[in-house]
């Protein structure tokens, strides 16, 4: 079993200037979510210690690789 960290998974969100969004941004995991994009302030993320208490989250999904500058600017003139 490999262990796995939430600082690598996709649906992580760290924003420690907001403190009440920083967590798992997964739709199965969150707190309280809403279908309207007006109401994005009032969503609240799952607590990502206690869904990745064990480093075995179910719903972990890599990190996209980030693209090198030459990609960038390769899909910036395609």
């Amino acid at each position: 079993m490999i262990k796995v960290s939430c600082t690598n998974c996709r649906h992580f969100l760290a924003k420690p200037y907001e403190a009440p969004h920083t967590g798992c941004w997964h739709p199965d995991n969150m707190a309280s979510s809403q279908k309207d994009g007006y109401l994005d302030q009032q969503q609240l993320p799952g607590d990502h210690r206690t869904i990745n208490l064990r480093g075995d989250c179910a719903s972990f999904e890599a990190k996209p690789k980030k693209l090198t500058l030459w990609e960038r600017f390769l899909r910036m003139g395609a």
